[in-house]
C-alpha cells in the first residue's frame, strides 16, 4: 500500500478536531459518499481518543502515529502509539459482537464503534508497551451503520484480531 499521509499527533483532546479534518478530506477525495465519510471520522476519533485516553492517560507529551493511504480495493487508517497495551480481552471482536445493555457504561462503546464502521479491523496490542490498530474500509461502500450494502447485514463481519507485538 502506498502511504499517502503520514502525521505525528499530539496526545491532546484539542488535536482531534485537525485529525477530523484531515481523515474527512482524505476519505472524501477518494469520492466516498457522505454517510460513509461521517462514519470513518467518527471511528478513527474514537480509536485516536483511545489512544490519548486509555494509552497514554491523557498526557499531553506523548504523541501517536496515523498513517492514511489506499489501494484500488480499500482506504487504511493505521494508528500507532508507543503507550500503555490495550488489554487484549477488551479489543477482541468477540467481546463487541452484541453488548449487553447492562454491561454499556460511559468509554465503553468505541473499539465496537470501530469494528461495525470498517470492514476490516486489526487491534495489536503490544507485549509491553504500543498498540497497532489497521482500520480498512472499502473504497466501494455505502454506510455500515444505517444503509447497509445489498446482501449484507448491518454491521458486516466485525472485523479481526490478530495477537502481535506492536513495540517492534
Amino acid at each position: 500500500m502506498e502511504r499517502r499521509i503520514r502525521v505525528t499527533v499530539q496526545a491532546d483532546p484539542k488535536a482531534l478536531e485537525a485529525v477530523r479534518g484531515l481523515v474527512r478530506g482524505f476519505a472524501r477525495s477518494w469520492g466516498l459518499p457522505g454517510g460513509r465519510v461521517d462514519e470513518i471520522v467518527l471511528a478513527v476519533n474514537e480509536a485516536c481518543a483511545n489512544a490519548i485516553r486509555h494509552s497514554y492517560g491523557s498526557n499531553p507529551a506523548r504523541s501517536f502515529v496515523l498513517a492514511m493511504g489506499a489501494t484500488d480495493r480499500f482506504l487504511e487508517f493505521e494508528l500507532r502509539d508507543s503507550g500503555k497495551p490495550a488489554p487484549r480481552d477488551r479489543v477482541a471482536p468477540s467481546a463487541h459482537k452484541h453488548p449487553n445493555r447492562r454491561d454499556v457504561r460511559p468509554g465503553g462503546l468505541g473499539v465496537g464503534l470501530i469494528y461495525r464502521v470498517f470492514d476490516e479491523t486489526v487491534f495489536e496490542p503490544g507485549r509491553t508497551r504500543g498498540n497497532r490498530v489497521v482500520m480498512r474500509a472499502r473504497r466501494d461502500s455505502q454506510t455500515r451503520t444505517g444503509q447497509p450494502r445489498a446482501g449484507r447485514p448491518a454491521g458486516g463481519r466485525g472485523g479481526k484480531h490478530k495477537r502481535q507485538d506492536a513495540s517492534s
